[in-house]
């Protein structure tokens, strides 16, 4: 299932996952500047879809990370569960 995420969404970053400071310029993402790990569920808001196949930009913690969207939950789909 291919989950649909709009600018604004609230999204729950669960722990292990990757977080790419990428530049994103259309077509493709460039080679990451930095990579972190989250140590500990985060929450972020979805800043920008179009980052190629699988990624969403996310705000957390005051920086803008490229994650990839089968990594993340919509806040919205984790109250339903």
């Amino acid at each position: 299932m291919n989950k649909e995420y709009r600018i604004g969404d609230l999204v729950h970053i669960p722990q292990a996952v990757e977080l790419l400071d990428c530049q994103n310029d259309g077509a493709q993402m460039t080679i990451p500047l930095r990579i972190q790990t989250t140590e500990n569920p985060k929450i972020g808001v979805v800043t920008e879809t179009n980052v190629g196949a699988d990624y969403l930009m996310v705000l957390c913690e005051g920086d803008i990370w490229s994650v990839r969207t089968r990594s993340i939950y919509n806040m919205s789909e984790k109250k339903n569960d």
